[in-house]
């Protein structure tokens, strides 16, 4: 167990991280809060005694029924926000309450760094590289609906992350998963990493017993008792809205299947090479004119965007974190790479932060405990091309197709 002054300096630390990004991400995000403020718009509506908006707003992407108007992506980050919109109505600022997250998230990254590293400056400049060296400094200030979902989304994965490293009950954990899920759907998806973290409380291995004799299902049964709250919580949100217990709002945005890139419908494996050719094959622009240089938002690959998650090739394969993070990037992956679209407006590709946490932790595990130069060399460029896409496009507006 860490002793006292550890858990003080940790502590110190996780206040001083949230304080700096929280800093950072205010001052370089857009000047104008986002007007995508669906969860704004959702949560006054909640308040209101209603889960639907009452008037069209066009720009928002939403499900038209019978004169009510469904927000899309699932619920939750509007029921966090009840207090904030209770307070300030619709003139609540999404964006803000995103950078409140997205701090929040940059702190977790260190305490998940802190449990897997007992290197200081490891931690720290890892942490860094999350918060400042991926899309998530861009995902975090830009606030609208779809990011907002992505930012939230991580804040609970990295709880369930933290509760697994640090072998808190399965149930705790299965609900901080349950609910990544009821904020962004693909992130159930993330549960082999949890199967696989917890294996040493439900599979006893040797011994002369029988193999049916060395599993104990009451961890495995408490782990999807927590997540299965939130699927359930979902089930009966989509029965209230739609009366059926799937979540099939997307597919009832008006003329969302007359749309192009929607040819083979919503979810297709034939819309996988399109997906890894942004996400690995992504370039910025290069216009002949001042700055010549530009993000696309068609997206950008990874690799341009955080080179140093080079170092999850370094974690190994053979312990428990490894596969677990590996098996959960995969399925994840595989479930977003099937969209028609690949998430633009985006810098970078947005997807990805379904899976971000899991790589960050791979990424840790590769460095180890000594961080070298060439580690502050690679996640020192991925700052400077994080800086440089959010200053692009949040202040200057230089982004383009």
């Amino acid at each position: 167990m860490p002793d006292r002054d550890s858990i003080k300096t940790a502590i110190i630390l996780f206040l001083a991280i949230f304080a700096v990004s929280f800093a950072v991400y205010f001052f370089t995000t857009e000047d104008d809060p986002t007007p995508f403020n669906n969860f704004v718009r959702l949560a006054d509506a909640i308040l209101h005694g209603r889960l639907y908006l009452t008037r069209d707003v066009s720009w928002l992407e939403i499900v038209p029924m019978d004169g009510k108007y469904y927000i899309v992506p699932p619920p939750l980050p509007a029921f966090l926000i009840l207090p904030v919109v209770a307070v300030w109505g619709l003139s609540a600022n999404q964006t803000l309450i995103s950078i409140f997250f997205g701090s929040l998230n940059v702190s977790l990254a260190f305490l998940a760094a802190r449990a897997l590293s007992g290197s200081r400056s490891v931690q720290l400049w890892t942490a860094a590289m999350f918060g400042f060296g991926t899309i998530h400094w861009w995902v975090a200030t830009a606030g609208g609906v779809w990011t907002f979902s992505h930012t939230v989304s991580a804040t609970f994965l990295f709880a369930a992350i933290l509760m697994t490293l640090y072998k808190y009950r399965p149930f705790y954990t299965g609900a901080a998963l349950g609910a990544s899920y009821w904020t962004r759907l693909p992130t159930i998806l993330s549960l082999p990493f949890f199967l696989v973290m917890y294996a040493d409380e439900w599979y006893r291995r040797g011994g002369n017993t029988s193999i049916f004799e060395r599993f104990n299902l009451r961890p495995l049964i408490w782990l999807g008792s927590g997540a299965g709250i939130f699927i359930l919580l979902n089930a009966g949100y989509n029965m209230l809205r739609f009366n059926t217990p799937f979540d099939i709002s997307y597919y009832l945005i008006p003329g969302i299947l007359d749309e192009p890139w929607f040819q083979e419908g919503i979810f297709d494996i034939t819309y996988i090479p399109r997906n890894l050719k942004v996400i690995f094959g992504g370039f910025p622009l290069f216009p002949d004119e001042f700055p010549y240089v530009t993000p696309s938002w068609n997206g950008m690959a990874i690799w341009i965007t955080t080179p140093a998650f080079i170092y999850a090739l370094f974690a190994g394969i053979r312990n428990k974190l490894a596969i677990g993070c590996w098996l959960s990037i995969l399925l994840v992956a595989v479930v977003n790479f099937c969209h028609g679209t690949w998430g633009f407006s985006q810098f970078g590709y947005r997807f990805a932060m379904d899976f971000y946490p899991f790589l960050f932790l791979l990424t840790v595990r590769g460095i180890g405990n000594n961080i070298r130069w060439h580690h502050k060399v690679l996640i020192s460029i991925g700052i400077l091309v994080n800086l440089w896409g959010v200053l692009w496009i949040n202040k200057f507006g230089w982004v383009s197709y």
